[in-house]
């Protein structure tokens, strides 16, 4: 039977351990004798037969097999593998004979791991079975009878693998394709998982399935990779498939309770299944922070637990978060870290990291285009239309999207369409992706438009040097500017020396992280009447400096999302004080808008003068400093950023 170069190239993938068929009393007809190894007819080449020890693919069991006339042992050639495999001198030995001898003494008796190889001969209709040998394993001692299970094995945490079974999501098995049979047993960590109801294919990916029935009957059984117990009885085939001797598994699956310690998987995140009240949520939330916390420790990076907390905070109540600071400070690392505790992960496909080239000018370039000529459209590499397509399908999932080095380009071009969006209600949140007249043949999957939910975070890091650009006052209108405050080597010694490894992976649904979203209707209840007037004068000095600068409403409403939607904990570890959350929010939302000419902000900013520890001459500075500014906050990092800026003045002219 013919196969197409697809199947072709998708059985070469597949592994299985053989051995040679020295026990066999027929060969195919292209040897010279009918033995396991011999000359091969007409040829200098050494051919040898192997016989299958594991489970075939599916296409070559029933579709190849009943083709082939002789018993279906796999054909090896010695000239088609990789010399590695074979002692160095093989290769110059002249002697057919000695070369068969040699050959004999290397694989006799001994368990191989292969990947198969379907070819067909020019005219001839009987495919051969052909093997690339990839290992002999030297020191396993078995039986010619022998049989083994070809297992996948998840190289991540049980908590991630758990919930990705009971919620249907992809998971990757790098090493075990579709033309594999559905996967009857997987290894993740310490644990064996069987009884698996059914498996659904990606439709693209060969190697992504996904658990679609009954994950409730799964079951999982303690099990140890490495001990006496499993010695001879495992071959490890690659870093993502073991294979396990057919006897020895049927006793491991079989095993009395008090042995093994058998467990069948509760759906206990299941949080569609189950009411979460206030009370629980805030629980969940302090125990999400800390999750955070555990991780970075855990991964060697070192920020405090107020930085922590303000972008956990900036991200919930804004769909637009910017995390800057100095080069090194961990950026990225920190947004990754975010949705690494989330559960969101690439291959999921509910977490995208995009990184910003400085080429790009306009939307086109992150999202894609309609190509008018045929009609087609083509989206863009970034993946990014892809992605929210799929996150509009599943509003009842998160999904984060990370922009690294976001200003390496000017955002406001590529990022334009966005910008607007973000500040409308989530239902009116349509992003246009050519219009509604126009003639799109694939229409079908790329629509005219997107719902943007806010099930979608977006994140981007920034550096702010010479090499990249500044943000519009629109955009920072519409965003949280976060500034990592680099730790002291001390306090990243002092935390690793105590590290304990406490973090455990959980499950952090969208369902539960929108419990943490606290909203209130009477936005300016949220206020004292002291802080009320506090930012009225504040937007009055800032004024008479520059009338399109100041405490905007958009702001103010910024800034009391933020107050009440700090982390209510009883401890007050995991959570801001709301002096502390003030003095944040003016750094964030309000000095990031003051930059210009010392002409300008010369008298509202000050200067620096070199042996003086304030600005000089600076309104703003006296104002945060005043006795009723500091009734409401300390204003210290307030304070600090406009000492930087007023360096900047007094040494350039112009500050950022």
């Amino acid at each position: 039977m013919q196969i197409t170069s697809n199947e072709k190239k998708d059985l070469s993938n597949c592994y299985m351990l053989g051995t040679l068929a020295i026990d066999s009393t027929s060969f195919p007809g292209i040897g010279e004798s009918n033995e396991a190894i011999t000359v091969m007819k007409n040829s200098t080449n050494i051919v040898f037969y192997i016989k299958p020890l594991s489970d075939e693919p599916v296409p070559i069991s029933d579709y190849i097999n009943p083709y082939i006339p002789s018993e279906p042992l796999y054909i090896g050639i010695d000239s088609h593998q990789n010399q590695a495999v074979f002692p160095i001198e093989y290769k110059f030995i002249v002697d057919t004979r000695k070369k068969a001898e040699i050959l004999s003494k290397k694989i006799k008796n001994k368990i191989i791991l292969f990947r198969p190889q379907i070819n067909f001969k020019e005219g001839n209709t009987v495919p051969f079975k052909n093997i690339e040998i990839i290992t002999i394993e030297d020191d396993i001692e078995f039986k010619s009878d022998i049989e083994f299970r070809s297992i996948p094995k998840v190289n991540i945490e049980n908590e991630i693998f758990e919930q990705k079974l009971l919620n249907g999501n992809d998971i990757l098995l790098e090493d075990y394709n579709h033309c594999m049979l559905p996967p009857e047993y997987i290894l993740c960590g310490e644990y064996l998982y069987s009884n698996f109801r059914s498996w659904n294919k990606h439709s693209v990916n060969k190697n992504i399935w996904s658990c679609s029935k009954e994950q409730d009957k799964i079951k999982r059984i303690k099990f140890t990779l490495n001990s006496n117990e499993t010695k001879n009885k495992i071959v490890c085939g690659t870093d993502n498939l073991i294979f396990m001797e057919n006897e020895f598994l049927e006793k491991v699956i079989n095993a009395r309770f008090d042995d093994f310690g058998e467990y069948i998987i509760v759906p206990s995140h299941k949080t569609e299944d189950r009411v979460i009240d206030i009370e629980e949520a805030c629980n969940d939330e302090i125990k999400f922070l800390k999750d955070i916390k555990d991780y970075t420790i855990k991964t060697q990076l070192c920020y405090s637990i107020k930085d922590l907390v303000n972008f956990h905070v900036s991200i919930k109540t804004n769909p637009l978060t910017i995390v800057a600071g100095m080069s090194g400070t961990g950026k990225t690392q920190l947004a990754m870290a975010y949705a690494r505790v989330l559960g969101l992960s690439d291959e999921d496909g509910n977490f995208l990291f995009i990184p910003i080239s400085p080429s790009y000018t306009e939307p086109e370039d992150l999202l894609g285009y309609l190509n008018t000529t045929n009609g087609l459209y083509i989206s863009s590499e970034t993946g990014l239309v892809d992605f929210l397509i799929k996150a509009e399908k599943n509003p009842d999932k998160m999904f984060m999207v990370i922009f690294d080095e976001m200003n390496l380009s000017q955002v406001e071009h590529w990022f334009a369409p966005f910008i607007s969006l973000l500040e409308l209600h989530p239902e009116e949140r349509r992003l246009k992706l050519y219009s509604k007249n126009s003639v799109c043949h694939n229409s079908e999957k790329f629509k005219q438009s997107i719902k943007i939910g806010n099930n979608i975070k977006f994140i981007g890091t920034v550096n702010l040097d010479e090499t990249t650009k500044d943000f519009s006052d629109r955009l920072l209108d519409r965003a949280n500017i976060v500034t990592l405050k680099k730790q002291t080597f001390a306090s990243h010694k002092n935390e690793q020396e105590k590290r304990v490894d406490t973090y455990k992976s959980s499950f952090y649904s969208y369902e539960l992280y929108s419990k943490w979203i606290k909203k209130k209707d009477d936005i300016a209840s949220i206020f004292t009447d002291e802080e009320v007037k506090f930012l009225d004068e504040l937007h009055e000095i800032i004024q008479k400096y520059d009338e399109q600068k100041g405490v905007s409403f958009r702001i103010f409403e910024k800034i009391a999302n933020y107050l009440i939607n700090i982390p209510e904990d009883p401890n007050g570890i995991y959570s801001i004080s709301r002096k502390d959350a003030f003095d944040i929010q003016i750094k964030q939302r309000l000095l990031t808008k003051i930059r210009g000419t010392e002409r300008q902000f010369g008298g509202l900013i000050g200067v620096k003068r070199e042996n003086s520890g304030i600005p000089y001459n600076s309104e703003l500075y006296n104002f945060f400093d005043n006795e009723i500014a500091q009734n409401i906050s300390h204003f210290e990092s307030t304070k600090r950023e406009i000492i930087r800026k007023s360096k900047e003045l007094s040494l350039y002219g112009y500050a950022n």
